[in-house]
Formats: structure tokens, C-alpha cells, sequence
């Protein structure tokens, strides 16, 4: 959490490879080494750091020698500039050297020492240890430009390299660096390394040894992967490689990597190496998995996009060069979708029953509708049963497997007790003209409430002789909306308590024989109670009452295992518009209670919190679901929505948001909505167009159409299998780079996506420009058609500085999903930012703001103001003021005139800022980022504009400046950012995303006490919480500018962390009764966003 410092270790550390030492070394003079030993305990102890700094030196690597069991040695890649320090001419520093250093721990003096030094070659930035001892020559492997080589002290004079084989593309002036180096040990004392470029090569290295000595190498073409930050084998031949951007993979090896048959290979570092021309599909590795990565995010967006769900998506454009990819994330754990059919209407219920006593596989699906009941068997596929022996001619209120094989089945007119034998079967008819309105079962007890203002329940348990009776009925007093028995809980014969729901409040009834039915406990409900759920979530006896509401609210509280008893301050928690139906599912092991409203949640016990976590399910809506289980899904659901009946799986409830992948071709730098779709622009310099790429033998990296979004199911139950060519296929695909061109060239397109399919609808490729920004805009004079503007530069190049030999404004056509160039207008300057107002379009061009209209043959200008001597980076627009950001001069306000067509400055950022990040909260207030990590809301004076019209000339002096309402240092560079909701009906909130892939947010704390409480509480934490690199929190979120009316979410969210004793003790202090109730204020407080 503090960054990179230059002389404080910690950029680089290895060990010893026999485990006895560490060495922790800074980017600059600092290395420390620690000796590693273990106690009496057996315990891993660490000793007293020992120096082996070095002024004047700066290190690019550092890795651990394997030198068998004698003294440790670690292999450092260093560059003195000592001399260049005291010349401060450019040829001392052309001519400082790098060296390969040996570092030795000596274990009898407790001391290190530089046992070793020789200078390596000037390019030289990796390192990789060679297995010594018994298993191999010792030594490091050096990677530098088109060459590794190997150095060991005993071969210091005569050092062995080889040169890599070349892509047959790429310019032959422009070397290419190795990047990352991983040595796989195999049996046998044999061992090879692998080798990646920075264009994302994988070589195979071996070494040819002599007497102990290296004698030769040899290099062979593997694959093209990512490129990666680290890469490490382990034994089982798995390669885990982090990629610098996009998601991080786990290849298998093929047993074709032994041998490498037909591999492009290199043995004379004499000779040129051999060419070859990069491939798109691996042969000598397999995808196995992958973990997710949103690294690096250049672009944001917020929003119910996609159609037909409640809650916003969040778009966010991510990765670089040919691994770049729209990533749709939504909020809630992800569903896979296994089969859905059609039912012959809608269903009023839906429940499973298991085949026997300890089943762990659901023998019925039982759906009930408004006036018959079907029963449908699960097996290979799921089919209809007609002799069941339940009632089918009526709705099915409750239905379960008893203790002794039977099935129950609760019905308006009564219950019938289906026998284990499946042919024979016992009624219970309601008394009179009674009907059952609520009703809940389990193993060994059934709880009926009969229609009715008067409250009236019966109760009946399983006996001996495995028969239903009826053990008492009783008059509670008021309508009884919803009843649960809850399940009987393992070693014992029936559920304790009933939760029973009247039409404000929930009461909890005794079931012990020695007090049935009495009550334990009551508690109000805002709202109508119209389902109850009990979970046992914890495993400890205690059950977790969930009640929804017909208001959308699930209420939720913890009942005393022995007394029934209700915590006195239960979770509210508003779900959706509709109605909130509660069941139980197992997730993941785990008991989990299924709500569903206008979107479906989960409530469960979090194995990162500790404490029963509600989260939403990424999933449409759902009008009823329970837990299922059968030979192909060991835990899923079953859920009906409309007139379909759906077969699902939960794949990670601890998952916060799941995620759809769009690919795309270049690295993405804007994106806009338009007429319901994404444009997007991407820009890559140094690439080549498609169109160059296919002629040269390059597949294209994204297709332009087909699908993108997954899903599952189709006409029938039957789980169909992934087709194995597809799946293959997926495994192994690659990313691959280029061809590097020779000169300023880029490679750019104009890309459309269907965010409800996410999906390419058409994409357009640049030759010869760079797209850099974009926009969708209505043109008053063309009738209300929207188009697409998009601001290019051709030529553009950063030698000497950011220039380009033309400037111009695209406008599109946008019809039947494809893009049509209209004309193309000709500017002065970059346009990074574009936005419509008053029906024109709003341009940055360089350092001004322009506005133009529609023309013809190219677009019109009405006007003009300067708005910076810096590039305009980000504009918007409300009513008529513009927001101006900029790449040097912070924030500016303008106003536009009506009368006069001018733009006018009326306030401005006193503080210089490279803004990164805009959005806007109201009309004077405004929410930034700048490229130092830091994030600001800032806010115009009320009387601006009254004082910017009373000037009497256009002077800095005479513009209000905005007053700097909230700071704080986030650490990463906020690439984007809104404002939105991440809930339905939850707080607006300001969503960021940072150049890492990190998604964070900036939520109001509305009144006086969360303030205060908020603020005391990230104190307190502060300074009981672990710092584990002993750095001051405060100190960190203030490291530009002090920290401004900002709580530190992260901090607070160590709460969970600390043990009880410190929790409760700052729960006494703040004065909130238990740590409890300060967990629940948290909880409060983060529902608000998601």
C-alpha cells in the first residue's frame, strides 16, 4: 500500500534454494539478508537483517544461485552510476556498465560479502538461477537483446550464449529484449529453462555441459504466449504465467516439449538466427485455467445497457495490443445456465423432494400451478410422471420427503401422506369449509394455516408407526401470511421452532412437546411477511431467520438456539420492486437461503467475513426456486420464471461481480452509447492494420462477429456436453502480436458491440490513423439522427514530443448496425474529448473548446474559447456550463452565452493538475482525478458567474477559483469514472476504476452521525489494525495533499480482521454497544452500493 521507493527494499527478493536464506534488495543501494532457522518449536524463525548495500548502483534483478550446500549466494544484475553522478555529460552515462554481482551469506561469520563481479552485456534485465549441487552446472542464465547467455563465476572468461530465432517480420534494427526467464527441474538431474521476449515468444533453453562445464546452448521455439510480468513451472510440468496485461493463464506442458519436433531452433551464437513466423493456436501447451485479470483499465462506463435486467452493468475497457477486451461485469455471483424448458403455464410454486431418507439426489420436481399440481421425475432427463400418487388436479402449497420414505404433499383441501411404498396413501381433509392458505413441511413435521383473519394453525408430526397425526390446533390471533418449520437438524427427531408471519410482524412458535405453539418471540416487519426461511448457515444450531416482504425488504435475524429468541436488531435490506420469495439451497457445501425479487439473492455464511452475507445473483428475474440435486448437479438450483422451467448452478457466491468478455483488436481508448450499442476506438502505435496483418500471414485476434456472451440451454431438459472441437479450440488459442512495422504506424478501428449479447455488430479499421476519442451526437439540423463522431490523427509520433501530421473529426453514420463515413473536418490540435451541447458538437482541440455544427461536406464552426495552454483531456456538459479538464491546468467551468455564441471562463482550479478523470455531481460541484493517484471533488463558488459578468476585463485575477471540498490518495491513476447505482433503489455512488483493474467507489455518508462514527471508527482501526510494511495509513491517503472529508473504506474494512477482544474494546469506546452492532453498521452501510 505505499508504492515503489527506490531505496527502500522490497522491489526484488529471492532465496536460497536449499531454504536457508533471503535477500530483500531495493531498486536503488539497498540489500538486506536474512538468515532463515527453525526454533525448538519446530518454528520458522528469521534473524536480524545483514546489509550488503552498494552507493551508486541500481538493480534490475536478483535471484538466489544454487551452489549445492555451500555458503548462500545471491546473483544480482546491477548498473553503477557513480561516474555518470560526477559527469553529468551524456557519454558517462552511455558508458556506465552493468555487472553481474555474487552476493555470499557467510553462515560460520554471519556476514556478506561481493564474492563476484564481471560486466554483462548493457542490455541485460533478467536473470534465472541454473539447478547446482548434484543437479546441474550452477550458475545464472542472462537475459538480454536477442540472446541469453550463461555466467558463473568458474566460467567467467569464457561465458556461453546463443541468439533467439526471429520473427520473420519484424525490422532487423530493432532488437528484441527477453523479458522473463523460468527453469523447470526435471528427474534425473536434467532441467531446461523457458525464455519469453517482449513480444511474447516462448523459447526452450538447454544447456550442453562437459566435465561440469557449459559448453554450448540450444533455443527452440515454443509457443507465443502473453506477455508476462513472472512466470514459474512447478513439478508437475504446470506453467503459471502472470501476464503484464489481461488475464493470467495455467498452461499444461505437452510431452511434444521434450523433443520439440520441427521447433525453429538456434545453436551458433556465431551465425544469424533463424526466422519464423509467429502462430495463433499453441502446440506444445494447453489452457487449463485462467484467472481473471482488468488490468489495465483505460475507460469506464455505467449502466442498464444489456435490456431487461434491474441492475446496471459496468463496461469497462481493458488490456493492451491484441489482449485487449471489453470486460461487462455484473454485479453478483455468476449462474450457469444447464437446461430450461417450457411449462404448460405459470407456475404459483415450485418444490423437489429426494428420493429416500439420506438421499443426497432429488427423485421429483414438483410444480405447482393455479389449479393442478405437475410432477416430473429426475433422472438422465426430466419427464413427466403421472403415477405419483399426489394430488395433480389441485395446487400444491408444501411439499417434502418424510423420515419414513413417503412424500407429503399439502393442498388447499387438505394433506395427502404419499406411503413409502408409492401405491398407497392416507388424506387429511380441512374441517368445514376451511381451506389451507400458508403451509411448511420437513422430515417429520408439517405446520398448516387455514385461510382467514382468525390465525388458525395445525400442527402434525410423524409417529412410531411412521403415520401423520394432528398434535394440536390453535387460534393465533391475527392472519397468518406465511409459515416455515425449518429442517430438522441431524441427531435429532424435529425442528425446535416455527417462524410464523402476520401482516406486520413475525413471531417465532415453540414445536417442543412440552410447550407447542407457544410463543417465543415476536418482532414488527415493514411490510407484509409472504415467505420465512430458516437456515442453519453457521453449523452450530443457531438458525438464520430470513422474512421477505411484499415491499421488496428481506428482514433478517439470528435465533437463539435454546430459547427461540430474536436479536434485538435484526438486517433490513431492500431487494427489488417485487415481492421477496425466501427457500434453502445448498451452495458450495454451504446452506444457503435463496431470495428472489426483482433480481434473485443469496444469502449465505462468507468464508472471507465470517459473518451471513446477502449478494446478489447475476441472473434474470425469477419467480420461484429451490435447492437441487441429481447425478449430473450435485448442488444447483431449480427456478421457474415466467412459463420456463430453469436448471441452474451457482459458481462462486463469494465472487463479487462475474464478468463477459468481449475481445477486441487494438488497446481501447474511448467508448460511447449509441442507439442502444457501444462504439468503441482503439488505437496501437507501432501495429499494423488487419488488412496488412492477413497479407503477412497474421490471423485477426477478435473476430468480427458471433458470439461472445455464453450461455447454456436450449429446447429440452437434457444437458447437452460442450463440444469437444470448440472446447479444444478454446484451449488453444493465443494472442500474438504484430507485425511490427518500421516507422510511425499505427493500427486503429472503429468498433460497434451489442451489449446484450456482447457481441461485435460491425467494426471498421483505420488505415494510416489513430483513433483516439469518440462520440455519439444529435444534430438539431439532421432531424434527431444520432451519429457517431470520432477525433483521429494521422502521423502521429512521441519522438521529441507528442505530434502528428493531421488532426481531424470523423463523423459516421450509424444505420442497421453498420458504420458509414460521412466526411471528415480537418482541426489544428489532438482531440482527446468530445461531447455534445445544445444539439452540436462540443470538441477539445488541443488547448481550446470548439463548437461545431452539422455541414455537409465537413462540420461547421460557431465558436471557440481557449481553454488551456494544455490539452483538453475531458469534457461535459449540463444545461449551459462545460467542464473542462485538462492535461495540466486542473478544472475549468465555462458558460456559454446565448446571445453573444461565446463561451465563458466563470471558474477555475487554482491548483495544477494533469487531470486523468472527470465526472460531474450538480452544476457547481465536479469529482477528478489526476495522474498522482489522487482523487478531489471540487466545487464552483455559488455567486461565479455574477462575479465573472462584474469584471471588468478577462483576467486570471478577476476568475473565482473552486474551493477543493474533498482528497484523497487512492495510489493507482483513476482511468474512469461515474456516477451511478450499483442496486436497485441502492445509493448513487461515484464508480472509478484505476490503470490496474481495480473498481472502486466514492459513496455520500448523509448525515451528521455516520460522519463522525465513520471517522472515529477508520481511527481507531488505524491504529489497531497490522501494518504489514509499517507504514502510517494517514500518512499514505495524504501523501500529496492531507486527507479531506474522506473516510478510508479499506481501512474500515479491517474491522473483520481484528480479533474480538480489540473489536470489542473499540466498540465500548465508540460507545455502540457490542462489535456486533458495529459490524451491522458496516454491513448497513455497504448495502447501500451493492
Amino acid at each position: 500500500m505505499t508504492g515503489v521507493r527506490r531505496p527502500v527494499p522490497g522491489q526484488y527478493v529471492a532465496s536460497d534454494p536449499k531454504g536457508r536464506a533471503i535477500c530483500i534488495a531495493a531498486i536503488e543501494k539497498q540489500k538486506l539478508v536474512y538468515v532463515m532457522n527453525r526454533d525448538t518449536q519446530d518454528n520458522v524463525t528469521i534473524s536480524s537483517p545483514l546489509e550488503a548495500h552498494k552507493a551508486g548502483t541500481i538493480t534490475f534483478d536478483l535471484v538466489g544461485v544454487d551452489v549445492g550446500f555451500d555458503n548462500p549466494v545471491f546473483a544480482a544484475l546491477e548498473l553503477s552510476y557513480a561516474d555518470a553522478d560526477q559527469d553529468h555529460t551524456p557519454a558517462a552515462a552511455e558508458n556506465a556498465k552493468k555487472h553481474l554481482t555474487y552476493y555470499e551469506l557467510d553462515l560460520g561469520l554471519n556476514h556478506v560479502t561481493r564474492r563476484w563481479t564481471c560486466p554483462v552485456p548493457r542490455k541485460a534485465c533478467v536473470l534465472a538461477a541454473v539447478p547446482g549441487g548434484s543437479d546441474g552446472p550452477s550458475g545464472v542464465l542472462v537475459g538480454s537483446e536477442d540472446e541469453v547467455s550463461y555466467w558463473d563465476e568458474s566460467q567467467a572468461d569464457s561465458p556461453v550464449s546463443v541468439k533467439l530465432p526471429r520473427r520473420v517480420h519484424h525490422p532487423a534494427s530493432e532488437p528484441t529484449l527477453v523479458t522473463s526467464i523460468t527453469v523447470h527441474k526435471q528427474k534425473k538431474n536434467k532441467f531446461f529453462a523457458i525464455v519469453q521476449t517482449e513480444l511474447g515468444d516462448a523459447f526452450k533453453i538447454t544447456l550442453t555441459t562437459s566435465s561440469d562445464k557449459v559448453v554450448g546452448m540450444r533455443a527452440q521455439l515454443i509457443d507465443t504466449l502473453p506477455v508476462a510480468a513472472s512466470m514459474n513451472v512447478t513439478k508437475m510440468g504446470l506453467l503459471f504465467l502472470a501476464a503484464d496485461f489481461g488475464d493470467h493463464h495455467l498452461y499444461q506442458l505437452e510431452q511434444s516439449i521434450i523433443g520439440l519436433p520441427g521447433s525453429v531452433e538456434s545453436t551458433d551464437a556465431t551465425k544469424d538466427p533463424p526466422t519464423f513466423l509467429p502462430r495463433a493456436v499453441l502446440q506444445n501447451m494447453r489452457v487449463i485455467d485462467t484467472l481473471s485479470n482488468s488490468c489495465a483499465a483505460t475507460g469506464l462506463m455505467v449502466g442498464e445497457f444489456a435490456g431487461g435486467e434491474s441492475s446496471p452493468q459496468i463496461y469497462a475497457l481493458c488490456g493492451r495490443g491484441p489482449r485487449s477486451a471489453l470486460r461487462v461485469m455484473r454485479h453478483g455471483a455468476g449462474i450457469s445456465q444447464l437446461a430450461v424448458t417450457d411449462l404448460p403455464g405459470t407456475p404459483s410454486g415450485l418444490f423437489t423432494v429426494r428420493g429416500s431418507e439420506g438421499d443426497e439426489d432429488d427423485k421429483y420436481i414438483v410444480v405447482s400451478f393455479a389449479d393442478a399440481t405437475l410432477v416430473l421425475s429426475v433422472g438422465e432427463s426430466v419427464e413427466e410422471v403421472s403415477d405419483s400418487k399426489m394430488v395433480t388436479d389441485a395446487p400444491t402449497i408444501s411439499c417434502s420427503r418424510l423420515a419414513d420414505g413417503g412424500i407429503v404433499q399439502v393442498h388447499p383441501n387438505g394433506i395427502r401422506h404419499v406411503k413409502s411404498d408409492g401405491q398407497t396413501f392416507k388424506d387429511w381433509q380441512c374441517p368445514g369449509l376451511k381451506k389451507v392458505g400458508a403451509a411448511s413441511c420437513n422430515g417429520n413435521q408439517v405446520l398448516v394455516a387455514y385461510a382467514g383473519e382468525a390465525g388458525e394453525v395445525a400442527y402434525f408430526e410423524l409417529d412410531e408407526s411412521m403415520n401423520l397425526n394432528l398434535k394440536t390446533e390453535k387460534r393465533l390471533g391475527a392472519e397468518v401470511t406465511c409459515v416455515d418449520v425449518g429442517v430438522v437438524p441431524k441427531g435429532r427427531n424435529r425442528s425446535m421452532f416455527a417462524a410464523v408471519g402476520s401482516p406486520d410482524a413475525v413471531k417465532v412458535y415453540s414445536l417442543s412437546p412440552h410447550d407447542l405453539l407457544s410463543n417465543r418471540s415476536t418482532a414488527a416487519v415493514q411490510g407484509r411477511p409472504v415467505s420465512a426461511c430458516m437456515v442453519d448457515m453457521v453449523g452450530d444450531g443457531s438458525v438464520t431467520l430470513s422474512v421477505g416482504t411484499d415491499t421488496g425488504i428481506m428482514q433478517q435475524t439470528n435465533l437463539d438456539a435454546q430459547s427461540g429468541a430474536m436479536s434485538g436488531n435484526p438486517t433490513k435490506r431492500f431487494l427489488g420492486a417485487g415481492r421477496v420469495e425466501a427457500s434453502r439451497a445448498t451452495v458450495d457445501g454451504r446452506s444457503c437461503g435463496v431470495m428472489l425479487s426483482s433480481r434473485p439473492w443469496i444469502s449465505f455464511l462468507s468464508a472471507n467475513t465470517g459473518g451471513v452475507v446477502t449478494a446478489p445473483l447475476s441472473y434474470a428475474r425469477l419467480d420461484h426456486a429451490c435447492g437441487f440435486a441429481s447425478s449430473v448437479v450435485s448442488e444447483g438450483l431449480v427456478a421457474t420464471s415466467g412459463s420456463e422451467l430453469h436448471i441452474l448452478t451457482v459458481e462462486d457466491v463469494e465472487t463479487k461481480f462475474n464478468e463477459t468478455v468481449v475481445p477486441l483488436r487494438y488497446t481501447p481508448r474511448q467508448m460511447c452509447l449509441i442507439n442502444g450499442s457501444l462504439a468503441i476506438v482503439e488505437a496501437d502505435a507501432r501495429d499494423t492494420g488487419e488488412a496488412g496483418k492477413v497479407k503477412l500471414g497474421y490471423g485477426s485476434s477478435a473476430a468480427p462477429s458471433g458470439g461472445g456472451a455464453g450461455g447454456g440451454g436450449g429446447d429440452g431438459m437434457d444437458v447437452s456436453d460442450d463440444d469437444d472441437d470448440d472446447a479444444d479450440s478454446d484451449e488453444k488459442k493465443t494472442p500474438v502480436r504484430g507485425p511490427v512495422p518500421e516507422g510511425d504506424s499505427w493500427g486503429s478501428a472503429v468498433r460497434l458491440i451489442d451489449p446484450a449479447k456482447c457481441r461485435t455488430l460491425d467494426v471498421l479499421d483505420l488505415e494510416g490513423a489513430a483513433a483516439l476519442s469518440c462520440c455519439a451526437i444529435q444534430f438539431a439540423s439532421r432531424g434527431g439522427e444520432v451519429m457517431l463522431a470520432v477525433g483521429i490523427s494521422k502521423g502521429l509520433s512521441f519522438e521529441g514530443g507528442v505530434a502528428a501530421k493531421e488532426y481531424g473529426v470523423s463523423l459516421y453514420r450509424v444505420a442497421e448496425s453498420r458504420l458509414t463515413l460521412l466526411h471528415t473536418t480537418a482541426v489544428d490540435g489532438p482531440v482527446l474529448s468530445m461531447t455534445q451541447f445544445n444539439s452540436k458538437l462540443l470538441v477539445g482541440v488541443g488547448g481550446l473548446v470548439r463548437l461545431y455544427d452539422f455541414g455537409k461536406k465537413q462540420l461547421l464552426r460557431k465558436c471557440e474559447a481557449k481553454a488551456s495552454g494544455c490539452p483538453v483531456r475531458y469534457l461535459s456538459a449540463a444545461g449551459d456550463r462545460v467542464y473542462v479538464g485538462t492535461l495540466g491546468e486542473s478544472v475549468k467551468i465555462l458558460k456559454f452565452d446565448a446571445v453573444r455564441g461565446a463561451l465563458n471562463l466563470v471558474s477555475r482550479d487554482a491548483v495544477p493538475r494533469n487531470i486523468t478523470s472527470m465526472c460531474v455531481l450538480d452544476a457547481d460541484t465536479v469529482c477528478a482525478a489526476d495522474r498522482f493517484g489522487n482523487i478531489f471533488v471540487l466545487r464552483s463558488p455559488s455567486n461565479a458567474v455574477e462575479e465573472t459578468l462584474g469584471a471588468s476585463f478577462w483576467s486570471d485575477a478577476h476568475i473565482p477559483t473552486l474551493e477543493t471540498l474533498c482528497h484523497q490518495h487512492v495510489g493507482e491513476v483513476v482511468t474512469g469514472m461515474k456516477r451511478a447505482s450499483l442496486i436497485s433503489g441502492g445509493q448513487e455512488a461515484v464508480i472509478y476504476t484505476t490503470i490496474t483493474g481495480k473498481i472502486g467507489a466514492l459513496l455520500p455518508l448523509k448525515n451528521k452521525d455516520d460522519v463522525e462514527f465513520f471517522t472515529a471508527l477508520q481511527s481507531k482501526v488505524g491504529a489497531a489494525a497490522k501494518r504489514p510494511v509499517g507504514r502510517d495509513f494517514a500518512k499514505y491517503r495524504g501523501l500529496y495533499a492531507p486527507v479531506k472529508k474522506v473516510v478510508d473504506g479499506d481501512l474500515v474494512g479491517l474491522w473483520g480482521g481484528l480479533s474480538g477482544e480489540v473489536r470489542a474494546k473499540i466498540a465500548e469506546e465508540l460507545d455502540r454497544g457490542s462489535a456486533a452492532d458495529v459490524s451491522k453498521k458496516i454491513e448497513g452501510v455497504t448495502s447501500m452500493l451493492m
